[in-house]
């Protein structure tokens, strides 16, 4: 009995892993789904116009108020966006890139998660990934934190900007991760730089 039902989970793991995988890859509408409901898009403008992205239009500017409770460091990210029904957030803020940096924006992440692995030795590191946005390459890779609160999942994601680059970390309870990581994968296909009228200016 056990072994049927350690085969029946093995295979109920594979069959959302095959979803997952093919939400990943799916053209996005005017909506997206995230568990069980599809949420409207908008396209929320960042730093002066320089890029943009596609969020759910359920994730707006965090409160400055509730920023500085919530992320007490006064480095904290240029741009907070929450989404307070799902308990999510997304962060964006301009690093500067090496003096002769690679050409290759994956390569600078992985220098970065092989930083993040000898500093929080506690971290669960998952996968690396690369998702076309047009002509921008975009390198991610996620991993599960530990804070006082719980277990975090998050999403860290690179892309190159003029001389500097948009460093991005998406993050929400853990037992969310399912519903949110292929969103989240789809949404950085939707990166555009450059100039350009969108909906809604937000930085």
């Amino acid at each position: 009995m056990k072994e049927t039902e350690y085969a029946d989970r093995t295979i109920l793991a594979l069959r959302a892993k095959y979803q997952e995988k093919k939400l990943e890859y799916m053209p996005l509408g005017e909506e997206i789904p995230i568990g069980t409901n599809s949420i409207p898009l908008y396209r929320a403008v960042l730093f002066d116009g320089k890029c943009s992205i596609m969020l759910p239009e359920t994730m707006t500017d965090m409160d400055k108020r509730e920023c500085a409770i919530k992320y007490r460091d006064n480095k904290r990210p240029q741009i907070i966006k929450t989404d307070s029904f799902y308990d999510a957030d997304m962060t964006f803020c301009l690093i500067p890139l090496p003096a002769e940096p690679t050409q290759n924006i994956s390569i600078q992440l992985e220098k970065m998660r092989d930083d993040m692995k000898r500093v929080w030795k506690q971290n669960v590191f998952y996968d690396m990934g690369v998702v076309a946005a047009g002509e921008t390459t975009v390198a991610w890779t996620d991993c599960k934190a530990f804070c006082l609160g719980g277990e975090l999942y998050n999403l860290i994601f690179m892309f190159p900007l003029g001389n500097q680059a948009v460093l991005g970390n998406f993050h929400c309870s853990f037992p969310q991760y399912d519903i949110w990581k292929p969103a989240v994968v789809r949404l950085l296909s939707t990166i555009q730089t450059g100039g350009g009228e969108y909906e809604r200016n937000t930085d």
